[in-house]
């Protein structure tokens, strides 16, 4: 019951992958395909049972004919005293008979047939170009065995008459073999006209499959034209609809988005600035009066005084582990140069604090843009994808290598958003144990995400075990407006 169970299975994928992993035009053709394959049976079919018949009707009307014809042959032969002529002139007289063949029978000898050799000739030409395989199917019923027997009462021999359908059949195989030929130019006439009919009319499903593709893959301006065939037509209007409705969402997500990071941003810059402010004098008063204490005790003697300065020399070190502390945490809170400083010294600097911090890490910086800043806004995107992606890479992709590119590039180098002017690219790879399949995006990847679309760019990456994590992001450097007047760019983000 189980291998039976299996064998369905594996003909339920067959025929899954035979027929639903094809295109509707080819489905389309392999019905029709289909249909006039067993059209072509049946009508074969028809075809080899009706010539059959009429082999068989056709024989039995040419016997009758013959019969009678040699029965009065023989007689007015034998009124004319000629029977020691018999076999040549019945030879001469039966030339124009179709259908039979005539055989002498003499006393104590064997058969033989009563034929020119030019009509012999014709006989063995039709039996060459005929295939034994048609001759057996149409062949009548019980063979052939149509035989008739004429006495020749005078000197007691016999003309013996049998049927003969070779011909007809030769005849038959020549008038299917005309029908097939044009059959199958017709077949293939209309299979052709039936692909570029299928072609036209699927068009519009296609450019609807294309557009689908190209929504999915963040083109927001994408739109298709209205076909002029109703049915389709009011899916293109919905398609449209959708994508305008997608756009404007997307647009309203960005710039909700970006309100939100100004907010965070605004939020980070508020808790440094108390940092700063605050805990940066307090630790600074503590270290100023634990160093007094300690000089105080160095001018003491006895032992209490040792032991003092013993354990104000750990507050010492615990206040400048906390003073080191802060200014990271002021770094990673609010990076005091973003906007006043070039951006690939921003990375720069990013990239040798992670080496620092992460002594096992190699980072490898290859930067190609202008020693400018590119605005706060533009800026501090990048140093926040760029510092994810690091972040990432050594803590959760256990990467040994990391190497960070970042480039200017023009509108032609582009090829996803060609409304741009210029936009910066920014490429982070590693050797890491890569992402798995299944895996779901963390709060960093998503924050990147909807950091990078707020800025109007694009953000894609790419992981297969064993061979790392890439993420290419790309940022605009001008806005762009859709048609609608929506300032947004092409986001997509696969994994």
């Amino acid at each position: 019951m189980q291998s039976i169970s299996s064998l369905f299975a594996l003909g339920r994928r067959l025929k899954d992958a035979a027929w639903f992993g094809r295109s509707i035009r080819q489905q389309v053709l392999l019905a029709i395909s289909a249909m006039l394959v067993l059209a072509t049976i049946v009508m074969g079919t028809t075809a080899v049972l009706n010539g059959r018949q009429s082999v068989n009707v056709e024989i039995e009307a040419s016997m009758d004919t013959a019969e009678g014809y040699l029965r009065e042959l023989v007689r007015r032969i034998a009124a004319e005293n000629r029977l020691h002529d018999l076999d040549d002139l019945v030879a001469r007289e039966i030339q124009h008979l179709r259908h039979a063949r005539v055989y002498v029978q003499d006393p104590g000898k064997p058969m033989r047939l009563l034929r020119a050799p030019e009509t012999i000739s014709d006989i063995e030409d039709a039996d060459d170009r005929t295939p034994d395989w048609f001759e057996h199917l149409m062949m009548p019923a019980g063979g052939n065995d149509h035989t008739r027997v004429i006495n020749v009462e005078a000197n007691g021999r016999y003309l013996i008459l049998k049927g003969d359908p070779d011909d007809e059949i030769a005849e038959k195989w020549e008038q299917l073999s005309a029908f097939s030929t044009v059959a199958l130019i017709a077949i293939a006439l209309i299979m052709a006209a039936f692909y570029f009919v299928l072609g036209r009319i699927l068009r519009p499903l296609t450019a609807l499959a294309r557009g689908l593709v190209a929504l999915e893959a963040g083109e927001r301006s994408q739109r298709i034209d209205i076909p002029k065939v109703s049915e389709v037509a009011d899916i293109a209007v919905k398609f449209n609809s959708l994508a305008c409705s997608l756009d404007q969402a997307r647009a309203e997500n960005g710039e909700l988005y970006r309100q939100i990071q100004s907010v965070q941003e605004e939020e980070r810059r508020e808790i440094a600035r108390e940092l700063h402010d605050e805990a940066g004098p307090c630790l600074f008063g503590i270290t100023a009066n634990a160093e007094s204490i300690v000089a105080l005790a160095h001018s003491l003697k006895d032992n209490a005084a040792l032991q003092i300065g013993s354990r104000t020399e750990e507050i010492l070190s615990i206040a400048a582990r906390m003073k080191a502390m802060n200014r990271a945490l002021l770094k990673r809170l609010h990076p005091v140069s973003v906007g006043k400083v070039p951006l690939s010294a921003l990375i720069q600097d990013l990239a040798y604090d992670f080496e620092r911090r992460h002594p096992d890490v190699r980072i490898r910086v290859m930067i190609a843009l202008s020693d400018k800043t590119y605005g706060e806004r533009i800026d501090l995107t990048v140093y926040r994808s760029t510092q994810e992606a690091l972040t990432n890479a050594v803590r959760h992709g256990q990467a040994e290598n990391v190497i960070v590119e970042m480039r200017e590039v023009a509108s032609g180098d582009n090829p996803e958003n060609r409304f741009a002017a210029k936009a910066i690219t920014l490429r982070v790879s590693d050797d890491g144990i890569g992402l798995k399949p299944d895996a779901e995006a963390g709060f960093g990847l998503s924050a990147m995400k909807e950091r990078v679309l707020a800025a109007g760019g694009s953000l894609t990456i790419t992981g297969e075990q064993p061979r790392g994590t890439t993420i290419l992001i790309r940022i605009p450097l001008q806005p762009v407006r859709s048609n609608n007047g929506i300032s947004h760019n092409l986001t997509r983000v696969s994994a």
